[in-house]
């Protein structure tokens, strides 16, 4: 009998934490173009009006990064948005490691990989090409 309550309520926690999330499809096509390898860790929902001439990044967030992982950021925007969603990853120093846009040559790419080599808190900088307006998100995963 003992084992049978356990089992029910195992089952109802299960479905109450299923029927509890939303099911983005933005968040799932970014996960799913992320790749067979990649673990998703965390989302990030990005939506930002158009902006001034700042040539800071307008969406900040903190995540903890740890040495010897190889991460997976993955961008993806949403089809009504006016630019791509760029990322930059800043380490503990303010110096940039990893950025998926070269100013250089005018390229972003929609996924970076980051081996991280320095255990630590790491800013996730991201905007939207020319600082146009748009909605996105910021997919990162573990690669296996």
């Amino acid at each position: 009998m003992k084992t049978y309550i356990f089992s029910l309520l195992l089952s109802l926690a299960t479905l109450g934490l299923t029927m509890g999330q939303s099911a983005d499809p933005l968040v799932t096509k970014c996960v799913m173009s992320a790749g067979p390898t990649a673990k998703y860790l965390k989302d990030f929902k990005v939506q930002l009006a158009k902006g001034g001439s700042e040539s800071d990044y307008r969406f900040k967030a903190n995540m903890s990064l740890w040495k010897n992982t190889k991460y997976r950021f993955t961008m993806c925007c949403s089809d009504d948005s006016k630019g791509q969603l760029i990322l930059s990853i800043k380490d503990n120093t303010n110096k940039t490691a990893l950025s998926s846009y070269n100013p250089e040559t005018g390229k972003s790419y929609p996924y970076v990989d980051f081996l991280c080599n320095k255990s630590g808190i790491y800013q996730l900088n991201y905007d939207f090409l020319d600082k146009q307006q748009g909605s996105g998100v910021g997919v990162v995963s573990m690669i296996r």
